[in-house]
């Protein structure tokens, strides 16, 4: 076992020592504008001292809610240079939460895009004891020019926040001020004065409230900055072959799960351009990675099951190398699917990468040899795997499910809720990812779902990703998610489809393929509704499927051969060809 050096620097001294050479090189490319590794260490530099200025020479807590631009770059890691602790956390949270978790972790000062900020969050942080709030807008960094054309088109617009607040209050909140990107930048231009910190060991470097589209209430994941150093390490081991001046387009929205960092720090380590994509559409996802011509790209599955239906044509995206897929279990139709589209695009790999979580960065990826619907991972350099029984903990055979556990250098150091840290950890320090796995006899790894994404009728429990995987086998089926509803004491699974454009006016004949197929607790599916594509979330733009369950209609259901449209709740039935008797579940 391969065991990962921690190099035992500082974070931006371990960036600055790998592109001592690079300093000519393109670091990031934003609306037009580009900018060096030279012009980005000045920025993380200017954004330390003007922490450092605001908020004091203390290690108190950034909050940070941004979009992925240069400016959220800059604050990440000008606020850990500082010898900060970051926050970050996508505006849904930070919305909801903001006094519990701005109070509860001492955060005095917020660095927020403008659009996510309105007079009740203001009210919110002015409560909780935030004393300096930093508004950044879209239209900073952009090149003049790009941002002339887009406001003359109008589509590029940036809030006043201080005006219209005190257009509405006639003053700003009493003790709080709201400092606009450019003077807060301007603070640390006019510092002299010189910070340096020395590395310490096992310091929390930032917080994570994550959990955006698998959870409904955050996780507060808190992160050693280490872990970020020794990921660096872990590429220096791997195959990729990541040069000076490569691409890589920014799809993830920065830092709002840990996962996100992997996105981006794997550039910046290894002298690559990060190509930063803060509207974050996985629709135009085709056309986006076509514009940038990026090299590699970090993604999740929904994303690339738009590229079929995008439009290119044969071998447009020949420049494109490496798109790794992260953030959810892959079947292996559906892999097959990516990797016939992909190959006709022309991309050279496609990739299924494990771990980007918030417990850590990327822990396993398949082979550079893969191929139709290999799913497999092999865990990355310097981690560990083992598939122990979910309830004994027992380590079990190969060829046997049971539930992932890691043991990875870049791991979290845990939630800021310790109650919730008895159930990640065990005993011996390994992390209980509560992904249901498999350990083949080659030695790599299959991970199938969540442990949670079953469902249990009549005392028994039945997997809803084994039904997932049959159903994205028909060549009819695009995409899909199962999902349960509970109704009395039990559970039942229901399907949500999207069709290929070619099935879309033969649903019946596709409806009855999906009722057929044979597996366990199929016998108590409530229905299929078939939809033009799932919503996403507004934050990470993953597949939003939490928000189904909130819709119990329009279900098609096959009831002695006849096709009928139910509601959750119901059930429909032929009494005599003709009547139709509706039968509500007791």
């Amino acid at each position: 076992m391969m065991t990962i050096e921690n190099p035992k620097r500082r974070i931006v001294e371990d960036l600055k020592l790998r592109n001592k050479d690079n300093m000519k090189i393109v670091a990031g490319e934003y609306f037009g504008n580009k900018y060096s590794y030279a012009d980005t260490f000045k920025m993380f530099e200017e954004y330390k001292k003007a922490f450092i200025e605001i908020d004091g020479q203390n290690e108190d807590t950034i909050t940070i809610s941004c979009p992925s631009t240069i400016a959220s770059v800059n604050a990440f890691y000008g606020a850990m240079d500082a010898n900060k602790i970051v926050n970050m956390t996508g505006p849904g949270f930070l919305h909801s939460y903001t006094e519990k978790y701005t109070r509860d972790l001492n955060s005095k000062t917020v660095f927020m895009f403008d659009g996510f900020i309105d007079n009740d969050l203001i009210d919110k942080f002015h409560s909780a004891g935030v004393k300096n709030l930093i508004v950044t807008s879209v239209t900073d960094y952009m090149n003049p020019i790009v941002k002339f054309i887009g406001t003359r088109k109008g589509v590029i617009s940036k809030k006043d926040i201080v005006g219209d607040y005190i257009k509405e209050h006639k003053t700003l909140p009493r003790g709080m001020e709201i400092i606009n990107l450019k003077d807060f930048t301007n603070y640390g231009k006019k510092c002299k004065k010189q910070y340096n910190f020395d590395y310490e060991e096992n310091k929390i470097a930032a917080y994570f409230l994550t959990g955006a589209t698998t959870s409904q209430f955050p996780k507060c994941v808190k992160l050693y900055a280490d872990g970020i150093t020794k990921m660096s390490r872990i590429y220096d081991e791997m195959w990729f072959d990541f040069g000076v001046g490569d691409r890589n387009t920014v799809f993830i929205p920065l830092f709002y799960a840990t996962g996100a960092v992997h996105g981006v720090h794997a550039g910046l380590m290894s002298g690559a351009t990060n190509i930063y994509k803060p509207k974050y559409d996985r629709f135009a996802f085709g056309k986006d990675l076509l514009d940038t011509k990026a090299k590699i790209a970090i993604v999740a599955p929904s994303h690339v099951a738009t590229l079929e239906e995008s439009g290119l044509d044969d071998g447009a995206l020949s420049h494109v190398k490496y798109i790794f897929i992260g953030g959810e279990a892959i079947m292996p139709a559906q892999m097959e699917k990516f990797r016939k589209t992909t190959s006709r695009l022309g991309v050279e790999y496609i990739l299924n990468g494990y771990g980007m979580t918030e417990t850590g960065s990327m822990s396993g990826v398949s082979d550079k040899d893969s191929t139709g619907g290999d799913v497999s991972v092999t865990p990355v350099p310097g981690v560990e795997y083992r598939i122990v029984d979910e309830n004994t903990g027992e380590i079990l055979p190969d060829n046997t499910r049971g539930v992932l556990q890691k043991l990875t250098p870049c791991a979290t150091a845990g939630y800021l809720e310790e109650e919730k840290n008895v159930s990640l950890f065990t005993q011996d320090g390994w992390i209980n990812t509560g992904d249901i796995a498999e350990r083949f006899s080659d030695g790599k790894y299959r991970i199938y779902g969540r442990s949670t994404d079953c469902f249990t009728n009549g005392g028994e429990t039945f997997a809803m990703y084994d039904i997932e995987e049959e159903i994205l086998k028909l060549d009819a089926v695009a995409e899909a998610e199962v999902i349960k509803f509970k109704i009395n004491e039990d559970e039942y699974p229901a399907m949500v489809v999207v069709l290929n454009a070619e099935y879309k006016q033969q649903t019946v004949e596709v409806l009855k393929q999906l009722c057929a197929i044979d597996l366990p607790g199929m016998r108590h599916l409530l229905g299929v509704k078939f939809i033009e594509n799932f919503r996403t979330n507004p934050v990470t733009s993953k597949r939003d499927y939490l928000s189904l369950k909130d819709d119990k209609k329009g279900y098609y259901i096959i009831d002695e051969a006849v096709v009928y449209i139910s509601d959750v709740g119901e059930k429909r039935r032929s009494v005599d060809g003709r009547k139709i008797e509706i039968v509500k579940y007791k």
